[in-house]
């Protein structure tokens, strides 16, 4: 649930960025709350373990696993949602050629990285 899968190439990242910026942005918060979240998880782990060796553990304290879990769940979605939002467009990737290509303005649209675009001197 907190791991998403890496992109495979920039041309795939940059692909959906130039596809639906929006879905883009959408994805990276999401990415950004599944590392809170990640973070939460070991964060309770530790606060129930510490209330356990002090002896102040109560069961009600279990709903504090509940927290990061959420916070996962909304993550999914949104991550998902922004998918839903690239494949709308036509979005697709090519793993072979490491092209990103997807539908605007009824006109295929193919984007492919190259080192050269980000020489900036």
């Amino acid at each position: 649930m907190f791991l998403y899968p890496m992109w495979d190439h920039e041309s795939q990242r940059i692909g959906k960025q130039k596809c639906t910026p929006w879905g883009y942005r959408l994805h990276e918060i999401a990415e950004l709350l599944e590392f809170i979240g990640l973070l939460l998880f070991f964060g309770v782990g530790i606060y129930l373990g510490y209330r356990g060796l002090s002896n102040t553990f109560h069961l009600t304290l279990l709903w504090l696993i509940a927290v990061p879990f959420g916070i996962g769940l909304v993550s999914q979605v949104m991550y998902q949602f922004s998918w839903v939002m690239a494949l709308k467009r036509g979005f697709e990737y090519d793993y072979d050629k490491r092209e990103a290509s997807w539908i605007e303005n009824g006109e295929r649209v193919t984007y492919r990285y190259s080192s050269e675009q980000n020489h900036r001197w």
